[in-house]
């Protein structure tokens, strides 16, 4: 059996990939239903049109990187002779930094990073992505090639890239035919 997530041939019935480590029961024979299943586990990556991205050395101060944070709307990644240390996301400035008494300019990404974070290369499937970011709970995870940093995805450029896909999926609240999705919506104090 194929895995769906790395694309490694495993034996059939096995319940776990041996390449990547991730569990195969749900998939064992299943076939992708529609369009946007297939999307999900055939696409690579890299089809995403994935930004470079910003990196900076462990010893850049935590104010340069939240003007990057702000710039770019975009995680930073921390990089140390070409390889990758860590990730600063705005959660990791909201509860490392925020409320602190923490100088910016002394504090270092080093010291509010989250280190040694999970990586994926461009030729992993986009449903591996969304799997790691689901059990993982992250919103952004970096891309390494030949174990040098290339960039980050992140769940909004994965949910882009279907809703470019599927144009016509996306109903509006206001659509008869699905009625259901007004439900869904957070309501406003003058709406309820």
């Amino acid at each position: 059996m194929k895995c769906p997530f790395c694309g490694f041939e495993n034996l059939q019935g096995i319940d776990e990939c041996e390449h990547c480590g991730e569990d195969l029961t749900a998939f064992d024979g299943a076939k992708p239903k529609d369009k946007l299943e297939k999307s999900l586990l055939k696409d690579p990556i890299e089809a995403l049109h994935f930004e470079r991205g910003e990196s900076v050395a462990p010893e850049t101060s935590v104010r340069e990187v939240a003007e990057i944070l702000a710039r770019t709307n975009r995680c930073v990644l921390v990089v140390e002779a070409e390889a990758l240390v860590g990730i600063v996301t705005e959660r990791d400035l909201l509860f490392k930094v925020m409320g602190s008494k923490q100088d910016l300019d002394r504090t270092t990404a080093k010291e509010i990073m989250t280190p040694q974070p999970e990586s994926l290369a461009p030729s992993d499937k986009l449903a591996f992505a969304l799997n790691k970011m689901a059990i993982g709970g992250y919103r952004h995870i970096p891309l390494v090639r030949d174990g040098r940093p290339i960039g980050a995805i992140s769940v909004r450029d994965i949910l882009g890239y279907l809703a470019d896909m599927f144009p016509n999926a996306v109903a509006s609240a206001s659509d008869p035919v699905v009625p259901e999705m007004s439900a869904l919506r957070p309501q406003s104090p003058a709406n309820r």
